[in-house]
């Protein structure tokens, strides 16, 4: 290997690149399908929500379980996601490893994205966590983050190996929530979701309050609040909500598909 030549030739190609440009676009997906890896250019969004999903303990569960198991494991995280997200619209998905990130965009887009984690948190504890701590003794539950903001994103890479690069307020919040709500306390080790104040806002509409915000009544025919309020701890103060709560099994069908409906009508 020629060292310093490669390394002048990257540094060549990187002033190239600091030329920078900041494009703006109207959609996700016109903002990627415009970014290339020779071009000096991110492409920018506005108002667009992101859903972070980090799985707890990861590292922990990789390293007590044969490759195999662990193979099963990720298949289990990564195609519900990728599949529920996609029925709610999402715009980009992308998963890694042990986790993904989907991004929404255009009306209702804050409503769609909690009904997208909602559904896939409710389909990770009640089908595929049951199975694998039956059959495999694995104990998981998932921080999954949500909130809204402009973002870049930037092709990388090169002809043979390239990826997006997502940069901004978004993901980066929502990835702050993801890691904080995996810290509260919690005796059922039950997945939370964490929503920014916007996104909490959004769900508050008349529209769907009473869908998404109380609720049903369940066991007892007492409808109760269903989001905590809770601080960031990185030092950024922000105020966030969060719910440990599932889809009811009696109603959540029918509580679902009200909101859909509502979304529909307007």
């Amino acid at each position: 290997m020629e060292l310093w030549e490669n390394l002048n030739n990257i540094s060549k190609k990187l002033e190239e690149l600091l030329k920078i440009k900041v494009e703006d676009y109207d959609c996700i997906e016109n903002a990627i399908k415009n970014a290339k890896i020779e071009k000096a250019e991110w492409n920018k969004v506005e108002n667009v929500v992101a859903i972070f999903a980090d799985l707890k303990n990861s590292t922990i569960i990789s390293n007590r379980k044969i490759k195999r198991v662990y193979a099963k494991f990720l298949e289990s995280i990564g195609y519900p996601f990728s599949k529920i997200c996609k029925l709610f619209d999402a715009k980009f998905i992308d998963i890694k490893g042990d986790g993904g990130i989907a991004l929404f965009q255009g009306q209702y887009a804050e409503i769609k994205a909690f009904l997208a984690a909602e559904t896939y948190k409710t389909f990770q504890e009640q089908y595929i966590k049951p199975i694998f701590e039956k059959n495999y003794n694995v104990n998981y539950s998932f921080g999954i983050g949500i909130a809204k903001g402009d973002l870049l994103v930037k092709k990388v890479g090169s002809r043979n190996y390239s990826f997006f690069v997502w940069a901004g307020d978004t993901i980066n919040n929502a990835a702050l929530i993801s890691k904080d709500v995996k810290e509260i306390d919690s005796n059922t080790n039950t997945s939370k979701i964490g929503i920014s104040s916007e996104i909490y806002e959004s769900l508050s509409n008349p529209k769907f309050e009473e869908y998404l915000i109380y609720s049903c009544g369940c066991p007892n025919g007492n409808k109760e609040l269903l989001w905590k309020e809770r601080h960031l701890k990185n030092g950024k103060g922000m105020k966030y909500k969060y719910i440990e709560s599932n889809w009811c099994n009696e109603h959540g069908e029918e509580y679902l598909n009200k909101v859909l409906n509502n979304i529909k009508e307007s």
